[in-house]
């Protein structure tokens, strides 16, 4: 096992302030009878033998209010970093942005859940948000669905000198329906983020499906992200090692890479 492991996308939530879902997620309120706050976060990565992780905004708890999951990085410490949302709805992207590196997060996500009539992506305002990451070092992660992919790959295109993420691997189905997938990930500015449900997904087996992903965008492009604790039909401990098994019996550089290195490329600038 490796001595460090990184997670790349989880979830804090702060049951005071959430509100109803905001997203259409098929679970609707998630975060309901869960234990999502910070702390409880923290301990269950340390049991399960994770360093420290990327806390992603809950848009479907907070929309667009990114207080929460900066204050919840600056409390956990330099193990931990956090990306932020921000949307086709979202007053002030580029002062939203701004603000939030200040506070130290390091990544901006591009969240288009449901997909809109009219895709925002590759339009003004999805160019502007780019610009922005671009200038003031903030990884930019799109977050939407198959529709839009190919429209995702056209904004990533025209920014070559700029590296993206996309969460959940574009919601394709791996070994499945992939979609438009493919026409995304031949962008080389473009790591695919492994998380949970891209197995559950999948009708390949976990190691079929690292390998499938693996060869379409290598390793130094595939980062590993539970989902947690919006995936919590299972424990955090049973999440991570179903990433390590998933990785077994691949070379040593290669695991690193998925669950330490890429991550704390994309998000852990300074460390």
């Amino acid at each position: 096992m490796l001595e460090a492991m990184f997670d790349a996308h989880l979830h804090v939530v702060d049951s005071a302030t959430s509100g109803r879902d905001q997203t259409d997620h098929p679970d609707g309120a998630w975060w309901e009878g869960v234990d999502a706050g910070p702390p409880a976060i923290a301990a269950r990565l340390d049991a399960a033998g994770v360093s420290g992780g990327v806390l992603v905004q809950a848009v479907g708890a907070h929309g667009f209010d990114n207080r929460f999951v900066l204050a919840s990085a600056a409390a956990l410490g330099e193990q931990w970093r956090c990306v932020v949302a921000v949307g086709d709805h979202s007053d002030d992207p580029v002062g939203t942005l701004v603000r939030a590196v200040e506070s130290g997060a390091t990544g901006a996500r591009l969240f288009s859940i449901p997909a809109p009539l009219e895709s925002w992506l590759d339009d003004d305002r999805g160019h502007l948000i780019v610009e922005t990451c671009r200038a003031i070092k903030m990884t930019p992660t799109i977050c939407c669905m198959p529709e839009e992919v190919s429209i995702a790959a056209r904004l990533v295109a025209a920014y070559p000198d700029v590296e993206f993420a996309i969460d959940h691997a574009g919601f394709a189905s791996i070994g499945g329906d992939e979609g438009d997938l493919g026409e995304l990930v031949a962008q080389p500015n473009l790591t695919v983020k492994l998380s949970t449900g891209v197995f559950d997904h999948s009708p390949l087996e976990p190691a079929a499906v690292t390998r499938r992903l693996l060869d379409m965008v290598g390793h130094e492009r595939l980062a590993w992200g539970s989902d947690h604790p919006q995936i919590r039909d299972r424990s955090y401990a049973e999440l991570a090692t179903l990433a390590r098994s998933a990785l077994d019996g691949l070379p040593s550089h290669v695991q690193a890479a998925v669950l330490v290195e890429t991550t704390r490329r994309l998000w852990f600038p300074s460390s």
